[in-house]
């Protein structure tokens, strides 16, 4: 018999016999300790299967088997999930924290183990790092060279990315199987075990090394090492992330970064990103060069000219659309048809959103076969597409009247994008196009029968999604967080909408300390705020601080020019000040002392535990319900002061200025004749 004949009559026993099988018996779910064996489970086979010939009934009890056992497994076992919130590392702020459900359905705590390994491992991996990334810097690098036949030396090689490119191939390779002795000899993963390893399921991460040699007897402190550890390696992770990225960035390592007083990586002549798009057209009066989203912080000169691209486009369609919204209604539509087969007249064409429905989709082909040609044949500079505009081409203007008109049409466009958001929301929102609602006089969309039935919408939704619903009043979609009650005249939290992502609310025991923390740095984001507005406007201290030059354009730069004694004194005195906070307010919550509370509450009871150096002055006078809606004020402005000074700093980190509320006009570009919007003679 050839092997094939013998492979076809064994495989053929095979598929008779393993139709004998029999269905396993349903049976009670078991945990995993008491699961039974796999001849155990393959015990419910028929005896016509086991009792085959040759190597094919040995092939069906083999095959039987293996079938029977992952359909026991299924049925006869629960995988309770793992509760691993009373591990090591769930403490606070956060306390268990899984936004991701790494540890919901269906973990095991073989799962979790495995994950806290690596965990350890690469917060242990992070802390040697960050220790790599700065200790070159600050200390030195070694003697020497890492590599002679290369003659590259030690202190050759950069600290950060750079530093892969540096290292040659042979000493990756050592690198790589140092880690790979590691990994695999001697500490080993899993069931392997390994020299001072103890097994998943034991301890993860304990590689029997103690603490610095010493083993920690007291269950407390062994706890608060591990924990200590854990956190300090969930740090290093982050801060690794945060150094590559800056050094990708700048292209310096930190310490290169903080000694060449380089704190914005952008536009400032240093790292990857030195292009200036503040020199570029497009930037004048009023505004200046105006990046509030920080949206050229990470362009170069060939990203800058591909958005300057999008910008003219949408600008110079946004003009056309414009006049297509007003015109038709002004001056009348084409005669004659649109679309004949359809009985489609031009005059049928609404001049609001209702258009789009109205043109039939042979037309919306048409538009779009037009468009893509247009972008297809485009191959011009942005600026100049070679087109004879005014009836002259723009090529043979003088520098500064081109310069004028190629401004004109950019600022054209800007306003033509903002009227046109303008317009499509008036419409959407009164269903008349510009002009009907003009010629009706319904100048106000927000009073009678439309205002009326917006209204009614509103309390709808309420009922529906809202407050009246249980749900959130920030986020009507989804339920009120666990921990906040969504009442925004909240006794203790005033402001309370019911916005918590993050569930930090879950923990009622830090609940006070998140609120002193938000008042302590909005308050503090008010001041900043108003900083931030008068410098830029030019308003110094005289005399100086210091003997050196202040720069008031660049806020940011005042860390570099306040000198060390400045710095000590307002660290000495925010010292100061936390701990008078913490003494006087901080550890009197229990005692009745709200959150946030200076001394300035005039509902306290005058024998309350208040702060005694703030006595209730102007606010003396207010009820109680004005003294709600003075809080309700405060919170407010505490968070869109953190929102607004966030974007401020991101505004003076992309463009080295501060942001100008109000624009200085004794400036040098408002003195120009390109874009002068003011004219001299005012």
């Amino acid at each position: 018999m050839s092997k094939m004949s013998a492979l076809a009559t064994g495989a053929a026993t095979v598929a008779a016999a393993t139709a004998f099988v029999g269905v396993p018996q349903a049976r009670q779910p078991t945990l995993r300790s008491t699961q039974h064996r796999s001849g155990k489970a393959a015990a419910g086979t028929s005896a016509a299967g086991a009792a085959g010939v040759g190597l094919g009934a040995i092939g069906a009890i083999g095959l039987a088997a293996s079938l029977v056992r992952p359909t026991a497994t299924r049925s006869g076992v629960v995988r309770c999930a793992y509760d691993a919130s009373n591990e090591i590392g769930a403490c606070d702020p956060l306390l268990f924290w899984d936004p991701v459900g790494y540890c919901q359905d269906g973990c095991t705590k073989e799962d979790f183990d495995r994950r806290r390994a690596v965990e350890l491992k690469h917060g242990r991996l992070c802390m040697v790092a960050t220790i790599g990334m700065l200790w070159p810097d600050v200390f030195g690098k070694f003697d020497g060279y890492l590599s002679p036949s290369q003659n590259l030396k030690f202190a050759d090689v950069p600290s950060g990315i750079a530093a892969v490119s540096k290292v040659p191939l042979e000493g990756w390779l050592q690198v790589l199987l140092v880690a790979g002795l590691i990994e695999t000899q001697l500490f080993k993963d899993q069931s392997f075990g390994g020299f001072a390893y103890g097994k998943y399921g034991a301890e993860p991460g304990n590689f029997g090394t103690g603490y610095w040699g010493r083993k920690i007897q007291d269950p407390a402190e062994r706890r608060l090492k591990l924990t200590t550890e854990l956190n300090n390696g969930r740090l290093a992770m982050i801060a690794m992330a945060g150094m590559l990225i800056q050094n990708g960035l700048t292209g310096q390592s930190p310490i290169e970064q903080l000694q060449a007083g380089h704190y914005s990586p952008f536009n400032d002549g240093q790292g990857f990103f030195a292009f200036d798009p503040s020199q570029e057209l497009g930037a004048c009066p009023p505004l200046g060069y105006w990046d509030p989203f920080g949206m050229m912080a990470f362009q170069d000169e060939e990203k800058f000219r591909r958005n300057r691209e999008l910008e003219l486009k949408h600008g110079r369609i946004c003009m056309a659309a414009t006049i297509g919204m007003i015109v038709p209604d002004l001056f009348g539509r084409f005669g004659g048809y649109l679309s004949p087969s359809a009985g489609l007249k031009f005059s049928d064409i609404p001049c609001t959103i209702e258009a789009i429905y109205k043109v039939p989709t042979f037309g919306w082909l048409q538009i779009l076969a037009f468009a893509g040609a247009i972008e297809a044949k485009n191959q011009a500079f942005p600026e100049n597409y070679g087109y004879p505009p005014f009836w002259g081409r723009i090529n043979t203007l003088e520098p500064e009247e081109k310069q004028k008109k190629l401004l004109a049409e950019i600022n054209n466009g800007r306003l033509a994008m903002v009227a046109m958001a303008a317009i499509v929301a008036q419409n959407g929102a009164t269903g008349q196009s510009l002009v009907e609602q003009f010629t009706t006089g319904n100048l106000n969309p927000f009073v009678g029968g439309y205002a009326q039935r917006e209204a009614g919408d509103r309390v709808a939704m309420r009922a529906e999604f809202g407050s009246g619903a249980g749900k959130s009043t920030a986020l009507p979609w989804d339920p009120i967080p666990e921990g906040l009650t969504n009442d925004i005249f909240n006794s203790t939290y005033v402001g309370d909408v019911g916005f918590d992502p993050a569930g930090f609310a879950k923990n009622q025991r830090l609940l006070p300390w998140y609120r002193e923390a938000e008042l302590a740095h909005g308050r503090v984001c008010m001041l900043a705020v108003l900083g931030y507005t008068v410098q830029t406007a030019g308003a110094k201290f005289e005399p100086f601080i210091t003997r050196y030059p202040t720069d008031s354009a660049d806020p940011l730069k005042a860390a570099t020019q306040v000198p060390i004694i400045g710095w000590l004194q307002i660290i000495v005195v925010i010292a100061l000040s936390e701990l008078w906070r913490y003494e006087n307010v901080i550890s009197k919550y229990s005692q009745g002392v709200q959150p946030g509370d200076l001394g300035w509450n005039p509902t306290a009871p005058v024998s309350s535990p208040r702060p005694k150096w703030f006595g209730p002055t102007f606010t003396a006078a207010y009820q109680p319900e004005e003294w709600n809606n003075m809080k309700l004020r405060e919170i407010k402005h505490c968070r869109l002061a953190m929102v607004g000074f966030f974007f401020m700093v991101l505004r003076n980190a992309s463009t080295g200025e501060g942001p100008s509320l109000l624009p200085n006009l004794a400036a040098a570009e408002f003195q120009s004749s390109v874009g002068d919007f003011i004219p001299r003679d005012i």
